[in-house]
């Protein structure tokens, strides 16, 4: 049972107290809280503090979504690693998220294994997107650094030693003996990832071959051995291989048509249409023409010019290195 019972006037006295006690206790608490990193509701973060990487004590040290090396050994565990940390094609292709920077060094060697032949191709995609992705971001930057000196060259502003120093080491990584700017920019530019995808396929058969697997050899390249024999170019990793790739569109004088077509295309709409791009690459193969129709075939029945629009995730939280040595 309960019973109400009356206020003296002495308690009615220390009302007033008891009010100013709460209001400081409520400041105390809000003062304690503001300090501290808001939460993280599912899906995103929510606060400026978290978008500073930064607490009250210091910096937030980076989270790591880490694939673990044993992971990367069989087919069948990477696919179920990519699986975990949400990495999914489609999502990419529709531009629903960016591209974890996968960084696997080999194929699976028991790629050529994997009984479902989708599960097949999904998987050499997730792996080969993010090196194409990152060679093309090394480019990218060179070209925009290319473009900011050639401004300053046109408006003539003298270019500081060092810049002068990155233009002419610049022009010897693309075989441009007289460094001029104008020429450089028709050879540094990006590779449209459907066209490097398309052609990775085509010339690995999925990147089940043998030197595919053995030598990370994606693109079909030849080079000249010690013994001065001819055969195909050994990589020390499926980044290495990618670079090579773009290098040879980029600097090969059998590719000088496709070149062209680029720079137009840069000069007419400011974007690469991969498309009309293949027609350039009769010379690739001997098989001509019949090549860049394989090339168009693979790219339209596999939606690859969906991931011409993909981007590498930039947030450092969301780096993912793996090794499969």
């Amino acid at each position: 049972m309960h019973h109400r019972t009356r206020t003296s006037s002495r308690d009615g006295a220390t009302l007033p107290f008891l009010a100013l006690l709460a209001l400081f206790v409520a400041g105390l608490f809000a003062l304690v809280w503001s300090g501290l990193p808001s939460p993280r509701l599912p899906g995103g973060s929510s606060s400026a503090t978290v978008a500073e990487n930064s607490i009250a004590d210091g910096p937030v040290p980076p989270a790591s979504y880490a694939i673990r090396r044993a992971e990367t050994r069989s087919a069948l565990l990477m696919s179920a690693a990519f699986d975990r940390i949400g990495y999914n094609l489609d999502a990419v292709a529709q531009g629903y998220i960016s591209v974890p920077r996968v960084l696997v060094r080999n194929l699976p060697p028991d790629l050529d294994r994997l009984d479902a032949m989708d599960a097949r191709k999904t998987l050499f995609l997730r792996l080969l997107l993010p090196m194409v992705l990152q060679v093309n971001e090394q480019i990218g930057a060179d070209r925009q650094r290319l473009l900011h000196l050639s401004a300053k060259m046109a408006a003539g502003t003298p270019l500081a030693a060092a810049e002068v120093g990155w233009l002419l080491a610049l022009a010897d990584a693309y075989d441009q003996p007289d460094a001029d700017p104008n020429a450089l920019l028709r050879k540094v530019d990006v590779i449209p990832p459907s066209m490097a995808l398309a052609q990775a396929i085509e010339e690995s058969g999925w990147g089940t071959s043998r030197i595919a697997r053995q030598s990370n050899a994606l693109f079909g390249q030849f080079g000249q051995l010690g013994a001065g024999d001819w055969d195909y170019r050994k990589f020390a990793s499926l980044g290495d291989a990618v670079s090579a790739y773009a290098r040879n569109l980029n600097t090969h004088r059998a590719y000088r048509e496709f070149r062209e077509m680029r720079a137009r295309m840069r000069r007419n709409t400011g974007e690469i249409d991969a498309w009309a791009l293949v027609s350039t690459l009769h010379r690739y193969s001997e098989r001509g023409d019949g090549y860049v129709q394989a090339l168009r075939s693979i790219m339209r029945d596999n939606g690859l010019e969906a991931f011409d629009t993909a981007r590498l995730n930039g947030n450092r939280v969301a780096t993912i290195l793996a090794s499969n040595d």
